[in-house]
């Protein structure tokens, strides 16, 4: 029986990728959406057509109940659970003298909330069969900081730092807790940014490779991190940015 892996946000940008990466490594693949059902569907189309089964499920992962029931539709779906990828994320851009205070919350709930929440209910399932990986997807931004962003680059540092502490949390039942880091990537979330003269003046002079990474590139890591070949890493921010910061 293959390994079951649950991504949130999996149905589009770089979630879609992760989620196909992983149906690649034959992986059973549960793929939650809030909204766009329709773009989870399709997802789900194409990795069963790579011959793995794939579960869509809505779920609000900034609210606790909504994630104990996407935990449970899984376990009894398919029994275990391997790999939970923390995927589910928001990204505003407004000068920080115009951030309100729903803008910093729905923020911080959506980008690190939603990775509390969803690790705190699939821990238990992992101690129980033995172990498992947890896959939390940061940002450069968390790492660079970002005049634009703030709050965003907050939310996303706050997950570099609660996977340190989850790993350590993790490591005597068997279960590992790694980042993927991305740069500035081409999705349909970026490209405002990408085409921006900011973003074009980012690629030109800040990223040393000179253009945007791909969403196979980050998903090429996450499919890494959830592998048995990861076995002995636990606690690592993997930074895919093309050089945008190196640390």
């Amino acid at each position: 029986m293959g390994k079951t892996a649950i991504i949130t946000g999996g149905g589009r940008g770089i979630g879609r990728a992760i989620t196909l990466a992983l149906a690649q490594k034959k992986f059973k693949v549960v793929v939650t959406y809030v909204t766009r059902r329709d773009c989870c569907e399709q997802t789900a189309t194409d990795v069963r057509n790579l011959g793995c089964e794939a579960l869509v499920v809505q779920a609000d992962v900034t609210k606790r109940e909504s994630v104990h029931q996407l935990i449970s539709t899984a376990t009894e779906k398919f029994g275990t659970v391997e790999v939970l990828v923390n995927n589910a994320g928001i990204l505003q851009q407004k000068p920080f003298n115009t951030i309100n205070d729903e803008d910093w919350d729905t923020m911080l709930a959506t980008n690190l909330k939603s990775v509390f929440l969803c690790s705190q209910e699939i821990m238990p399932v992992m101690v129980r069969q033995g172990g498992g990986s947890i896959i939390n997807i940061s940002s450069s931004g968390g790492q660079l900081g970002g005049m634009l962003a703030v709050h965003y680059a907050v939310s996303k540092a706050g997950v570099i730092s609660l996977t340190r502490s989850l790993a350590r949390v993790g490591a005597p039942d068997g279960i590992r807790v790694n980042c993927v880091t991305p740069g500035l990537i081409e999705t349909e979330m970026s490209q405002k940014e990408i085409h921006s003269e900011i973003g074009q003046q980012k690629i030109g002079k800040e990223i040393p490779l000179r253009r945007a990474g791909q969403v196979e590139e980050v998903a090429t890591a996450v499919a890494f991190l959830a592998s048995d070949e990861a076995s002995y890493i636990t606690g690592q921010s993997i930074n895919v940015n093309g050089g945008l910061y190196m640390g």
